[in-house]
């Protein structure tokens, strides 16, 4: 039986909105490295075409036959556009110009885009508190984006707004992906989605090839981007959709903080990555705002 916004969440589904932002915490490692081997969009490509090519394997093997009014399939399209082709197209040619570091932490404002989209659309009561949270964080960011315009810890400008770009869009992702959830399963719209997202990067990919050419892929990339298809694409993204049947929009933005975390610990161990000091005091205010507005969010929602 599927959960609602009103109804206490089970266990399950926060541990797996844990384990969704562990394995998310890896693919900014994951995509540095691939991204040795291939040019960004083609690391796309690939990744959603291997990951849709298994769902879609495994859902038919489960007796997949489920139909699907024109309506449905229209959403799933366009979440399919918005939460990978878009998305990923920002982050990786992001990532390509930017620290896996700086980026995990940019990522982790997702929640405070999906606050003030909330605040502006559906009208959800937003706290004093909350918006404190919107400034702190933003107040992060903006140092953020002005120290990568120095060139500081290996980050651009061009690259973390980049990066913010693909926040805008993973927040939008969040809130269109809550409706769907509560009536599919997870299997279900993580299959459609990266059949879409591979069906829509395709072009741009060929763009890309054609203007910039193609790599030599190196072992590491193509184990990278294995990474990227099984556990980015696949595990994180079932475990996601499948929190976000039970979980509200809000809350399960919330544990993207987990992210950059492990992003950090992983670019320090496995690309050598620095964080400057005035980096990390823009971290810790980011971090602070998001974790602000999100304490505030669960003190506004009743029950």
């Amino acid at each position: 039986m599927n959960g609602s916004p009103e109804s206490r969440p089970p266990l399950k589904a926060y541990a797996a909105l844990v384990g969704m932002a562990v394995a998310f915490g890896g693919t900014f490692v994951a995509t540095k490295v691939a991204l040795r081997g291939f040019e960004p969009l083609l690391i796309a490509f690939v990744r959603f075409t291997v990951a849709g090519a298994i769902l879609w394997l495994v859902w038919r093997r489960r007796g997949g036959r489920e139909t699907v009014s024109r309506r449905e399939l229209g959403r799933l399209a366009a979440l399919g556009f918005v939460s990978l082709t878009v998305y990923f197209t920002f982050e990786n040619l992001g990532i390509a110009h930017t620290s896996a570091s700086d980026a995990a932490i940019l990522i982790a404002t997702i929640p405070i885009f999906v606050l003030v989209i909330n605040a502006f659309t559906v009208r959800e009561r937003t706290t004093g508190s909350q918006w404190l949270g919107v400034v702190l964080s933003f107040s992060g960011v903006a140092a953020l984006v002005e120290l990568g315009a120095r060139g500081a810890g290996g980050s651009t400008l061009g690259g973390n707004l980049l990066v913010l770009a693909a926040c805008v869009a993973g927040a939008l992702y969040t809130v269109m992906a809550r409706g769907l959830m509560v009536t599919r399963s997870a299997l279900f719209v993580t299959t459609f989605q990266n059949l879409f997202g591979a069906l829509f990067m395709a072009p741009l990919a060929a763009v890309e090839a054609a203007l910039v050419g193609v790599k030599t892929p190196t072992i590491a990339a193509v184990g990278a981007t294995l990474y990227l298809a099984l556990l980015g694409s696949i595990v994180a993204y079932l475990l996601l959709n499948y929190g976000l049947r039970f979980v509200s929009a809000g809350r399960a933005s919330a544990f993207t903080n987990v992210v950059p975390v492990i992003a950090v610990i992983g670019a320090f161990i496995v690309l050598g990555e620095r964080f400057a000091a005035a980096q990390a005091v823009a971290a810790v205010v980011v971090l602070g705002g998001v974790f602000l507005a999100n304490r505030g969010r669960r003190a506004a929602q009743p029950g």
